[in-house]
């Protein structure tokens, strides 16, 4: 309690209503500023909880560009003023555009990055005093190791990024314009002091090309609709593509790592379904069938849970699709998984995948929970290689 007409508290000291003020004024504003606080955290919660994080990356390994060349800066005209009534051209050139160049580096694993009109930057206009303008930089845009380069009209490959670091000028940029200085000599290099005119710096090149992985993974999964290679990327690495009961889930490639001990590695590519007749165009197209053209490795998928399928004949089916888009594709076959395995009692599915495939090995597994990824690891395991991270 506090004694009004003292001012001092029951207990005995003595206080100032000035200081009893202040006190009530800084609890005043910490309280303010504890519940403000709270209310931030809590917003800051349900911001979160309705956000929706992007569940799948798909890999995008073919893309069309538009490259421009900067443009030339323009040249200047301009007099400097003598004794005796006498003027001196002093205009200095315009910078040259800069160029747009493609650089193979091994951070980049897709074109997801590349913008669809990439344009270099423009020179400065040249200034009097003979002050040349200053030169574009370069727009140089990073592609992944082994990229195709070519052109659109002619569908004719121009260059490969084959080696780390390795450089290709897709467009030069624009020359700098001529200032007075240099238009007003004439043929025997004596200057012409009436000269006022100038130049424009010229446009960039302009080309229309595309960009083309070589090769996209190390594994590539291949498999009928709804066989579960989704599911079994997203168990044997952290990618995390969409999982549905219903066939063409997928349909766009996907890129897993598969880490090893001792900075090893390997990378794996979900592909979308294949079906009888891909190699036609039926289903979703030979577009799919580039994908897998593009992986060094392929392994089989087989769903030996639905007893409407012959596992057998599914991966005949896979193999004369593979070979009818193009020959000896099938060669690149790594081992056969034998998927869902959880659902139903097997083995004896999987005693005849063996006697009718000798030449792989074959794995059951059930990618839903988890069961024998160690397996599928060992089998890839020749396939790994080393990457020591950046530091």
């Amino acid at each position: 309690g506090i004694n009004a007409e003292y001012g001092q508290l029951t207990h005995g000291i003595s206080i100032s209503y000035y200081t009893l003020n202040m006190i009530f004024t800084e609890m005043e504003r910490t309280l303010r500023y504890c519940v403000l606080r709270q209310a931030k955290c809590i917003l800051a919660k349900r911001m979160l909880s309705t956000h929706k994080i992007p569940e799948e990356t798909a890999l995008i390994d073919y893309t069309e560009v538009i490259v421009e060349g900067g443009r030339g800066g323009q040249g200047c005209a301009s007099l400097l003023n003598l004794n005796r009534n006498r003027v001196k051209p002093d205009g200095a050139d315009g910078g040259d555009g800069g160029a747009v160049i493609f650089q193979s580096c091994s951070r980049r694993h897709d074109f997801a990055h590349v913008p669809q009109k990439i344009k270099g930057h423009s020179g400065t206009h040249g200034q009097g005093s003979n002050k040349k303008g200053q030169r574009g930089d370069n727009t140089v845009i990073t592609l992944p190791v082994g990229s195709i380069i070519g052109c659109q009209l002619s569908q004719k490959p121009l260059a490969v990024l084959e080696n780390e670091g390795d450089c290709w000028v897709a467009a030069e940029g624009g020359g700098g314009g001529k200032g007075n200085t240099v238009l007003s000599l004439d043929k025997e290099g004596h200057d012409r002091y009436f000269c006022r005119e100038k130049e424009l710096g010229s446009e960039g090149q302009i080309a229309e090309l595309y960009l083309e992985m070589k090769i996209i993974a190390d594994v590539g999964l291949v498999g009928l609709p709804n066989a579960g290679k989704s599911s079994l990327l997203r168990a044997i690495s952290a990618a995390k593509p969409r999982v549905a009961a219903y066939p063409f889930t997928t349909l766009r490639p996907h890129i897993g790592v598969v880490h090893y001990d001792g900075y090893h590695r390997l990378r794996m590519a979900d592909i979308p379904g294949l079906i009888e007749g891909s190699s036609l165009g039926h289903g979703l197209g030979i577009s799919f069938l580039k994908h897998i053209e593009r992986c060094k490795n392929l392994l089989y998928v087989v769903d030996v849970s639905n007893p409407n399928e012959d596992p057998i004949k599914t991966i005949e089916i896979l193999e004369s699709e593979l070979n009818a888009f193009k020959c000896g594709m099938s060669d690149t076959i790594c081992g056969i998984v034998a998927n869902k395995i959880d659902q139903i009692n097997v083995p004896d599915t999987i005693i005849e995948l063996g006697k009718a495939f000798p030449h792989y090995p074959i794995i059951p597994t059930s990618a839903l929970l988890k069961r024998n990824i160690t397996s599928v690891r060992k089998v890839l395991e020749p396939l790994k290689y080393l990457h020591i991270p950046d530091r």
